[in-house]
C-alpha cells in the first residue's frame, strides 16, 4: 500500500515537473509571438508582395494584387533589365551615391567632436546636448522648408544671400579648376565638379546641409551614450602616465567609441539611401534631375503619370534599393554579432 502510494506521488511530480518545463518552454513563444505577428503583417508580407510585383507590368489607377495576379502581364526580370538600361536610374544612383558618401562623413564630422567637446566641458553640458538635439524633433520635411527659407536667392528675404549680400558675393561666379560656384543660386545652379567620368552636382550638397543639420542629434546622443562607458580607471591611469587632451582622445576614447561610430556610419547611410521627403520639398528632384535620388525616381515612376503602367519598374526600384541596404547593413550586424559573443 506504502509503495504504491510513493508510487503515485512520485509519477505526480513527474507530471508537474513535465507540466512546467512545457510551460517554460511555451512562455518565450508568448511573448514574442505578438512582435512576430506585427512583422509578418507589416514588414514581410509587404516585402513579399512587393518582390513578386516587381516581375508584372501595373500601375498605379489599376494596382497589383496578390490575389490575382493573372490579371496583370507577367514581364519576368524585364523590369529589373528596363531599370538597369535606364539614364534615369544611373543619375538617381549618382546622387544617391553623393549622399551616401558626404552624408555619414558630414555626421560623423560634426557630432563626433560636438559629442567629445560637450563630454569634456560638464558645466553646461545637459543644455547644450539639448540644443544640438532639438533639431530630431522637428521631420525632414520641416527642415528642408525652413532652410529654402535660408537659401532664398532674394537677399532681402534669404539669410544666406543676405550675409553674402554684404560683401557683394551674392552672384559671384568662379572656377576653381574643375569645380564651378555659382553663388546665391544654393538650389537651382550652385555649381558643378567636372571628373571627367561624372558631373557631381553641387545642389546635392546644399540639400545634405540640412539633413546634416537635423540628423547631428542622433550621433550627438549615440557617441554620448558611448562615452559614459569609458572607465574612469582607464581614464586616469592614461592621465598619470602623462596623456595630455589629444592623446587621451586620441588612444582611449576613440577605440572606446568604435561600436558608436559603426552605429552611427551604418544609420547614416541607411538614412541617406532612402532619403526623400527632404529632396521633395526643397528641390523636388530638379533642377531638371540634378538632385532626384533613387527613393524620389521611383515616386516619380508611380505618380508623375497615373494611367501608365509603371508601378512594376518602382517595385523593381524598391527591391533594388533594399539590397544595397542590407549589404550596407552586413558589416554592423557583422559587428554587433562579434560583439555579443
Amino acid at each position: 500500500m506504502t509503495s504504491t502510494v510513493e508510487s503515485s506521488r512520485s509519477g505526480d511530480r513527474r507530471a508537474a515537473r513535465a507540466h512546467r518545463s512545457h510551460r517554460a518552454a511555451v512562455t518565450p513563444y508568448l511573448f514574442i509571438g505578438p512582435l512576430v505577428l506585427v512583422f509578418a503583417v507589416f514588414y514581410l508580407w509587404p516585402a513579399i508582395a512587393t518582390i513578386a510585383s516587381s516581375f508584372f507590368r501595373w500601375g498605379i489607377l489599376n494596382p497589383w494584387q496578390t490575389q490575382s495576379p493573372a490579371d496583370w502581364q507577367f514581364v519576368g526580370i524585364s523590369n529589373y533589365g528596363d531599370t538597369l538600361a535606364s539614364g534615369d536610374f544611373w543619375n538617381a544612383t549618382l546622387n544617391s551615391a553623393i549622399w551616401l558618401v558626404v552624408f555619414p562623413v558630414l555626421v560623423l564630422a560634426s557630432s563626433l567632436p560636438l559629442a567629445i567637446l560637450i563630454w569634456s566641458t560638464p558645466r553646461g553640458a545637459s543644455f547644450f546636448r539639448s540644443v544640438f538635439i532639438v533639431p530630431m524633433t522637428i521631420s525632414l520635411a520641416a527642415a528642408g522648408v525652413i532652410w529654402t527659407f535660408i537659401y532664398n536667392p532674394d537677399p532681402n528675404k534669404g539669410l544666406l544671400n543676405a550675409a553674402l549680400h554684404l560683401f557683394g558675393l551674392d552672384n559671384a561666379s568662379f572656377t576653381l579648376g574643375p569645380l564651378e560656384i555659382h553663388a546665391g543660386h544654393w538650389l537651382s545652379n550652385p555649381g558643378v565638379l567636372h571628373l571627367g567620368f561624372a558631373d557631381i552636382r553641387l545642389v546635392n550638397l546644399f540639400i545634405i546641409i540640412p539633413a546634416v543639420w537635423a540628423f547631428a542629434g542622433f550621433g550627438v546622443i549615440t557617441f554620448s551614450a558611448g562615452l559614459t562607458s569609458v572607465p574612469d580607471e582607464l581614464l586616469d591611469a592614461a592621465r598619470v602616465d602623462g596623456a595630455g587632451r589629444i592623446q587621451l582622445i586620441r588612444h582611449v576614447v576613440m577605440p572606446s567609441l568604435r561600436p558608436s561610430v559603426i552605429v552611427v556610419t551604418v544609420i547614416s547611410v541607411i538614412f541617406a539611401l532612402r532619403t526623400f521627403d527632404i529632396v521633395f520639398v526643397t528641390t523636388g528632384g530638379g533642377p531638371a534631375q540634378d538632385s532626384e535620388v533613387l527613393a524620389m525616381l521611383l515616386w516619380n515612376q508611380v505618380f508623375q503619370f497615373l494611367n501608365s503602367p509603371q508601378g512594376g519598374l518602382s517595385a523593381a526600384i524598391a527591391v533594388l534599393m533594399s539590397v544595397f541596404m542590407i549589404v550596407i547593413a552586413m558589416p554592423y550586424l557583422r559587428a554587433t554579432l562579434k560583439g555579443n559573443k
